[in-house]
């Protein structure tokens, strides 16, 4: 097992010396585990997501292929 010295927070080394307590288990192995999970939720890429296609019948009441009739209505939106 490798050693280094590490700047800890106060704050942070009073919980990490609370949970020591409390598992009686070194603090390198306390923090040796929290950064373990921590850069595994870091390094895993999130799930992707499935991509779902959904179709449904327009049921359009405008004939596309009548150009002017098209136009007609396109004009009178611009109103």
């Amino acid at each position: 097992m490798a050693r280094t010295t590490v700047d800890i927070d106060a704050p942070i080394l009073k919980e990490l010396k609370s949970l020591q307590k409390k598992e009686k288990r070194s603090l390198g192995q306390i923090m040796s585990q929290l950064l373990a999970e921590a850069l595994s939720r870091r390094t895993k890429s999130p799930k992707p997501t499935k991509l779902q296609w959904v179709t449904r019948p327009m049921n359009a009441t405008i004939d596309f292929t009548d150009k002017e009739t098209l136009c007609g209505i396109l004009d009178e939106n611009e109103k």
